[in-house]
């Protein structure tokens, strides 16, 4: 099965660089529609390669299969966040996030949309972290999917696949509705059918994202702005942006950043806070997202609540990964103390912020000299808000590198990770991000690429 997706890649590196000319208009024809659709940082257009990751079926299925249950057990390490002390004193989160947190979001299920980053090796698959606060993306996998299902009639390695697409954009809006309806049952006053807001800092990259997503939403029929977290007044009992009442908030903003800088943004906290609006995700979402949950879910003391199933996804999928605190720690059965052992065996280790994103401040132990692995260490241990993960080896592939100022076309190995994305506890396709870097990610400098499932046509021979 995977050595059928080992001869796909094959045969599409073999057929593009015999035929380079080709294979650069092929590149020209889905960077356009890339551009002309939005898949952008800023001004910048989204960095790509000319070959998907491609996956078999098998591999989506444990991929489905993986996201739903982990899915199920962040959401109710969620509620254990609330009912058990030490869960809470193990997060260590302020006051100030905290408070955020016991906001009610007047729906279920706190968890709407996460992005759970990981390596995959043929079947086996290894969380990295999740991105449950406001995670991005979504609507550009889609678009890299439509991209090159451009090319495909082009490209015979391609027209000989049966390539699986997920409508994506349309999965999210139907998940800010479902919350919104859950949501409505208690504030019936609100309109039946909601007004949108997409809400980030005026200044962010992901922009392009945005306004995408807005003409997807506003063609189904949901009036949708986008405007800045200090947009919002309260008036009436409505939370408004300008003239127009916002019934329903797409939150992209990150939490953090809303503490950070907090001018200007108090009324739309007050609004949340009170009610006025549906907010997706709820602040409550971060919960999970900080990197000290992945300790949490290793942790003995806290799986009752999980059912075998559940634990045996945990078991597989996530690293061994610890706080990095003074004192004693277990590590494979073994009790070690945490520093020593950290500092001696460094090439089996990653440490980095608990609660960082877009990939910063992480050190690989063995890409890091000594003296520096020893200094982050004793930097951050007695803040205990950093984590000690043993490294996962990084999947490697050869993608086709195209240099736009000579015209030629190069194959390179590269890092590529693997990004899934739940809706609601239900997964919503992936996307795959490649880098030279360690460290995988496209604001430090990666591109990314289509996840596509794909299988062989069959030929039916009739006589």
């Amino acid at each position: 099965m995977l050595n059928r997706i080992a001869g796909i890649n094959l045969r599409y590196l073999t057929e593009l660089s015999r035929n380079k000319a080709h294979a650069i208009a092929q590149y020209q024809r889905v960077q356009k529609y890339l551009i002309e659709h939005h898949c952008a940082f800023g001004e910048t257009p989204i960095a790509f390669f000319l070959k998907p990751q491609f996956i078999a079926p098998a591999q989506r299925k444990a991929l489905a299969y993986v996201v739903e249950k982990m899915s199920a057990v962040l959401n109710k390490f969620i509620a254990l966040y609330f009912r058990e002390e030490k869960v809470r004193r193990l997060l260590d989160f302020t006051p100030t996030e905290e408070a955020l947190f016991d906001i009610d979001p007047g729906y279920q299920m706190p968890l709407v949309i996460s992005r759970l980053d990981a390596f995959m090796e043929d079947l086996n698959i290894k969380f990295l972290e999740f991105n449950c606060d406001s995670p991005g993306g979504i609507y550009y996998s889609e678009a890299f999917e439509q991209a090159f299902s451009q090319i495909q009639q082009q490209v015979s390695t391609l027209r000989a696949l049966n390539i699986e697409t997920i409508e994506r954009t349309g999965l999210l809006l139907d998940s800010l509705l479902t919350c919104y309806g859950e949501f409505r049952q208690q504030h019936l006053h609100l309109p039946e059918t909601p007004t949108v807001a997409i809400v980030d800092w005026t200044d962010v990259p992901t922009g392009p994202e945005f306004a995408a997503i807005q003409t997807f939403f506003e063609a189904g029929g949901i009036k949708t702005i986008i405007c800045d977290p200090r947009d919002f007044e309260i008036k009436q009992g409505a939370m408004r942006v300008g003239d127009i009442q916002v019934d329903l908030i797409y939150k992209r903003v990150i939490m953090r950043e809303l503490i950070e800088r907090p001018e200007g943004v108090e009324t739309f906290l007050q609004g949340i806070r009170e009610g006025l609006a549906c907010t997706c995700n709820p602040f409550r979402s971060y919960v999970v997202g900080n990197k000290k949950i992945l300790a949490a879910l290793l942790d003995p003391a806290f799986q009752e609540i999980y059912t075998s199933e559940e634990l045996d996804v945990i078991e597989r999928t996530v690293p061994w990964t610890c706080v990095l605190a003074p004192g004693h720690a277990r590590h494979r059965g073994y009790l070690v103390t945490l520093k020593d052992f950290v500092i001696s065996n460094k090439d089996r280790f990653v440490i980095k912020a608990a609660n960082s994103y877009g990939g910063q401040e992480v050190f690989l132990g063995n890409e890091t000299e000594q003296g520096e692995w020893e200094t982050a260490i004793n930097a951050h241990i007695e803040a205990r808000n950093w984590v000690v993960q043993e490294r996962v080896p990084i999947p490697r592939e050869i993608f086709p590198v195209i240099d736009d100022e000579s015209g030629n076309l190069y194959l390179r190995l590269k890092n590529v990770n693997i990004n899934p994305f739940g809706l609601l506890g239900r997964y919503a396709g992936t996307i795959s991000r490649v880098s030279e870097s360690s460290i995988i990610n496209v604001s430090q400098g990666g591109g990314i690429v289509p996840t596509m499932c794909v299988e062989e046509r069959r030929t039916v021979f009739t006589g």
